[in-house]
């Protein structure tokens, strides 16, 4: 079973190899940062930016990204859904799963996870990074199944969904 945890820069080097092991199709749905060991440290200089991995035997083997906030090129298109965004209680989330543990629950372990992390804290909207593409219907279905909504379409390379998904709050 995978242990789950907030990431740290120690796991950078590790990431790198995670990143450069996901399939062509997968990499192709992940791109909030650049795979590269300087970017990572650039991107994780910024104190917005965190992360959750999920590890086995030593090895990453799921990855999600948590950002303070929302991405400024979104903020119009988000507004003009009726979204009232707050960069202090929103955050974006881009997740992504090892090519040979897909299908087997660990995403859904690892939102559960970062779920339960944030729940006592200040963020209580997550927004899908960049939307999720529509011809990747399996991620459609996961974030549906998770108690994503969907927001509108755009079009960005292909039909894209924005999804935002409200985080229960304890206490």
């Amino acid at each position: 079973m995978p242990v789950i945890r907030k990431f740290d820069t120690g796991d950078q080097e590790q990431l790198v190899t995670y990143l450069a092991a996901l399939g062509k199709e997968t990499r192709s749905y992940f791109g909030p940062h650049p795979f590269d060991i300087n970017s990572l440290i650039l991107f994780y200089q910024d104190p917005k930016n965190t992360a959750y991995i999920a590890t086995e035997e030593n090895r990453i083997v799921a990855y999600a990204i948590l950002r303070q906030g929302f991405l400024q090129h979104d903020a119009p298109r988000l507004s003009s859904y009726g979204l009232d965004l707050d960069p202090d209680t929103d955050a974006s989330f881009a997740p992504s799963v090892a090519d040979d543990w897909q299908g087997r629950g660990l995403g859904r372990l690892l939102f559960t996870y970062m779920i339960n992390d944030l729940s006592n804290g200040k963020v209580t909207r997550l927004i899908l990074w960049g939307g999720v593409q529509t011809g990747n219907q399996r991620a459609v279905h996961y974030y549906q199944q998770l108690g994503f909504r969907t927001l509108g379409y755009f079009e960005y390379h292909g039909w894209n969904a924005d999804m935002v998904y409200e985080i229960p709050q304890k206490g």
